[in-house]
């Protein structure tokens, strides 16, 4: 199998296709992929490609990306997707394509920066959340079209990102990275569910390397495992809020607190002694809540960072093994690239073998950032401890004064209420982390599985 010399390959003038209401169907286990040049123009494709988009290898190849673009598709996602990708970062976008006889796919795609270009794999998308997206992009277009009227195309798909990102806010998602590593964990899950239901045989009479098999399978027990590490996610980010607004609300009570004794007669120092005890406890408990904030925040990072790594792993892996099986039935037959087949295996090697380090680093930070949580809980009870005191301490004080001074009583009052909330709340969070634990001890085997394997696959190539 050699590769077409692309200085001797002549680009073919495709006609444009009609969109028709019909699907290109493929199955949720099949994968498809593509390597472009850094402008989008296509270096390979690999058999499901060349199926579903039903265009020729020798018509597709060297075609710009956009020759399956769906007019369908708002531009803004595109935009998007090329800032990520032009700031070498990886990303992920439902897309909806056509094929060359005009029907209609959807697919989530992940692209990544590789040698030479980008790599992108597909797959098929089948989660709740889709079928939001198809709303939302429905929307996101006709935005598009209507500011396109006023503004000029490249005005309306910036006026279009802004409508696309406020969509996806009001589905509860902070930007469109949250999005995306949502979108593509729910997918996934979804994806690996369906599979084990439908009892997809193992492929172990493919000529691959076992270590890549076996590595196959840990990622698979990772992406099933990623439920229970959004729910953590989702309980610790539900009291992240919280947290902040009780640092200003004991800030604003112990302000409150001072401004009052400023006025109290000298007879009432024991007071102003209170108010300036509960101010000093305010400025440290700030301090010590924004650092439990930072921590939770830090720790969904991690936890999105991990996600993505894992899923895209396995995506990377899977097609890698599907590649090398495509490899073996076609070897008599001839391949139609820009590049070689060792080529591009090399690259699909490439794309997830550098993860590793990154999985096993983050799966062992896992167990010491919920520690650190565990801790952090810790430490704002003993701070909610001494408010504790100090409201009481204030209101024996409050009731030896007389009844023009109520609005110490008031104050102590709402410090209490405030104690008692935060103590529900670090009693729920401390329960999220704790109920995880399990989660952990399963990461740490993955972990040691996962460097061991990657290990050996570095040395075998």
């Amino acid at each position: 199998m050699q590769a077409i010399d692309q200085n001797l390959f002549k680009l073919k003038d495709l006609e444009q296709p009609v969109p028709v209401d019909a699907e290109s169907p493929f199955k949720i286990r099949e994968l498809f992929f593509s390597i472009t040049d850094p402008k989008s123009h296509i270096q390979f494709a690999n058999d499901v490609f060349i199926r579903i988009s039903k265009y020729e290898q020798e018509e597709i190849i060297g075609q710009l990306h956009k020759v399956i673009r769906h007019p369908d598709m708002p531009r803004s996602v595109f935009h998007v997707f090329w800032e990520y990708l032009l700031a070498n970062k990886p990303v992920a976008a439902y897309v909806k394509n056509m094929a060359k006889d005009g029907s209609y796919y959807w697919v989530m795609a992940l692209a990544f920066p590789c040698k030479g270009g980008y790599l992108s794999i597909r797959l098929k998308p089948s989660s709740p959340l889709f079928h939001k997206v198809k709303d939302i992009y429905a929307s996101t277009l006709a935005h598009e079209k209507e500011a396109e009227k006023l503004t000029g195309k490249r005005k309306a798909m910036l006026s279009g990102k802004e409508s696309l990102l406020t969509s996806l806010q009001k589905e509860g998602f902070a930007d469109y990275q949250e999005f995306m590593w949502n979108a593509l964990q729910a997918e996934m899950s979804h994806r690996e569910q369906q599979i084990q239901s439908l009892m997809v045989t193992s492929r172990k009479e493919v000529d691959v390397p076992p270590a890549l098999l076996e590595l196959e399978t840990v990622l698979s027990e990772l992406v099933l495992s990623l439920e229970k590490l959004k729910t953590l996610h989702g309980g610790l980010m539900s009291h992240s809020d919280y947290i902040l607004n009780l640092a200003r609300s004991i800030l604003l009570l112990s302000l409150n607190a001072q401004i009052g004794s400023a006025k109290l007669d000298g007879e009432d120092l024991s007071l102003s002694v209170v108010a300036e005890k509960m101010g000093e406890q305010s400025v440290d408990g700030e301090e010590k809540l924004i650092r439990m904030k930072r921590s939770i925040q830090e720790f969904s990072e991690l936890i999105g960072t991990l996600n993505f790594d894992i899923i895209s792993s396995k995506l990377q892996v899977e097609m890698t093994i599907d590649f090398i099986k495509e490899l073996r039935s076609k070897k008599n037959h001839e391949f139609y690239s820009f590049i070689t087949p060792d080529e591009t295996q090399e690259l699909l090697f490439d794309a997830f073998l550098p993860n590793m380090d990154r999985i096993v680093t983050g799966l062992g930070k896992v167990s010491g950032s919920m520690q650190d949580l565990l801790s952090g809980v810790k430490t704002i009870e003993r701070f909610l401890m001494v408010l504790r005191f100090i409201h009481i301490t204030g209101k024996v004080e409050v009731a030896r004064m007389n009844d023009s001074q109520n609005s110490f009583s008031t104050t102590f009052q709402e410090l209490v209420t405030e104690i008692e909330t935060a103590e529900s709340h670090l009693t729920e969070l401390e329960n999220v982390v704790l109920e995880n634990k399990d989660t952990v001890s399963i990461y740490l085997k993955l972990q040691q599985r996962i460097k061991k394997l990657s290990e050996e696959l570095n040395f075998n190539r």
